[in-house]
């Protein structure tokens, strides 16, 4: 039995605790209830907020799009058209490309077949030049008449003799009027060492008088060496014939120079000869030399230009012989020239007479003024 009133009375509490939980959860659940309204009450104030301010910034960007619509749109269409003239370009660069390199390979072509007939061209001239080459001298004639002996042997008219330098047959008075042509007709190589160059025969003698290979005698009187016109300046520059050895350059504002010179002694000027070596200039890559020479009783002055004589005649000189220590405005005596210059080309025995000439009595009153007998040269020129 008290076993019994034990339970029941456990029976009870648990009860008792069960309705006490109960109503605890039920005051829990009721508080929740009251939180979820709340909280739903904010996410519904939150929502409403976010949706003004999305319809606030909706509206905006609206208004700037509706003012800015229209400029976006004339862009777009410029952008557009930008675009389209681009593609168009493009299309139009892809096609000039692939003309291009049709072209390209037309021309390669072209340059081909241009080398092949200049080959074979260079190879019929070589025959035809071997064949018509006169024996003796071993040129090619540049004008007939060319004589063939019984046997068809050439011969240039230089050459000719009784017999057939090839055969030593009778020569003859047989012409070869076939060798004449070819002759007329193929080109002829210019007779300059150092040039090389082909010409028409009725080029290849001007050429020849302008060549600047072509073969010139030094300018100081002493030297007999003859040389190539290129390799002039060299040849001076050794100083064995030029007082420097390199050119005094003048200027483009001045136009002018000077050169001295020195007499040994009273003897040489009162008769005999006289020799001083050159002094040598250049102005605008034309390069010249101031030649003294004394003969018998006179003295010859004369400018020599390294050009031809058609060159020479687009230049005017003035060049005055006058006292050491001062200009030739100042100098007491002084003799003046005016004139051309004398191309390298002239013959030197004649040059001499193209400048300016002064005789002793002359030359005696300008060093008269010096101990050291010593007198200078002024020069100016312009040209044309």
């Amino acid at each position: 039995m008290p076993r019994n009133r034990e339970i029941i009375a456990l029976k009870g509490k648990i009860a008792e605790d069960e309705m006490k939980n109960q109503k605890e959860i039920a005051a829990l659940n009721l508080i929740i209830e009251e939180n979820k309204k709340e909280h739903e009450s904010l996410i519904e104030a939150l929502k409403a907020q976010h949706e003004a301010n999305l319809k606030s910034l909706r509206d905006s960007m609206e208004k700037e799009y509706n003012m800015d619509k229209d400029a976006a749109s004339a862009e777009i269409l410029e952008l557009e058209i930008e675009s389209g003239k681009y593609i168009y370009q493009l299309n139009n660069v892809s096609e000039v490309s692939k003309e291009n390199e049709c072209l390209k390979k037309e021309v390669e072509a072209l340059k081909s077949n241009m080398k092949e007939a200049t080959d074979k061209l260079k190879h019929i001239h070589n025959e035809l030049d071997d064949k018509i080459e006169c024996p003796v001298c071993m040129e090619t004639p540049r004008e007939g008449p060319v004589y063939a002996c019984p046997n068809g042997h050439l011969v240039c008219k230089e050459c000719r003799s009784e017999s057939c330098p090839t055969c030593r047959v009778s020569m003859g008075n047989g012409k070869s009027l076939l060798a004449v042509t070819v002759i007329e007709n193929i080109e002829h190589l210019c007779k300059f060492v150092d040039c090389g160059e082909l010409f028409a025969n009725d080029k290849v003698d001007e050429h020849e008088k302008i060549c600047k290979h072509r073969t010139v005698s030094c300018p100081y009187d002493l030297c007999n060496e003859k040389i190539s016109l290129s390799k002039l300046l060299e040849h001076l520059g050794k100083q064995t014939c030029c007082s420097t050895s390199v050119p005094t350059v003048i200027t483009n504002s001045s136009k002018s120079g000077k050169a001295h010179y020195r007499i040994t002694s009273d003897l040489a000027i009162a008769g005999g000869e006289l020799y001083w070596i050159v002094n040598y200039f250049s102005f605008q890559d034309v390069n010249f030399a101031v030649v003294p020479v004394k003969l018998d009783n006179l003295f010859y002055f004369t400018m020599v230009m390294f050009e031809s004589e058609k060159e020479c005649s687009n230049y005017n000189i003035e060049m005055e012989v006058h006292e050491r220590d001062s200009t030739s405005q100042d100098s007491e005596f002084s003799f003046k020239f005016r004139g051309k210059p004398t191309s390298i080309d002239e013959d030197r025995t004649e040059r001499k007479y193209q400048g300016l000439t002064v005789n002793n009595k002359g030359m005696e009153k300008i060093i008269s003024k010096s101990k050291e007998m010593v007198f200078s040269i002024s020069f100016s020129f312009n040209k044309k």
